[in-house]
């Protein structure tokens, strides 16, 4: 479905502010440049009328819901997006969903401060290293799904 989102018919799927903004980049990867490493892959890039760049995730779900993840997720996009383009991005982004034979629907979300991003990066690589210990997940149904769980001392 990505694919048809720009052809005359889709483009009332996406938020007002960007049905005829110009689209500036499309499944492209940027990279951050600093002292922490971030590296994210952008699904769509569009600059509003204020000359921001707004990005927009693509997602195919059963449900219309935006995930703490996803956040994250364009977030760290922003990040990187800022630091390689040196162009501004805008502090909110957008999550499409679309549901299979239940139509598309888009949110809205505010984006985490470069700070918590960076901060999300460190103890990222930390844990990866084996310098720190994971800390349980705040919901029981991550647990359920963690690929981790048994040998999590938490749960």
């Amino acid at each position: 479905w990505l694919w048809r989102l720009h052809s005359g018919r889709t483009a009332a799927v996406l938020p007002p502010e960007l049905r005829t903004a110009p689209l500036i980049y499309a499944e492209r990867l940027f990279k951050s440049i600093g002292p922490v490493l971030i590296t994210a892959k952008v699904d769509r890039v569009y600059q509003n009328s204020a000359g921001e760049l707004v990005l927009l995730e693509l997602k195919t779900r059963q449900v219309s819901r935006v995930y703490l993840s996803d956040v994250i997720e364009l977030s760290a996009q922003r990040v990187a997006v800022m630091s390689q383009t040196r162009m501004s991005v805008a502090g909110y982004a957008y999550v499409l969903t679309e549901m299979p034979d239940r139509g598309t629907d888009w949110h809205r979300v505010e984006l985490v401060r470069t700070e918590a991003v960076m901060a999300l990066a460190v103890r990222r690589n930390a844990l990866l290293a084996g310098d720190v210990d994971a800390r349980c997940a705040r919901s029981v149904g991550i647990c359920r799904t963690c690929g981790f769980r048994r040998e999590c001392h938490s749960t």
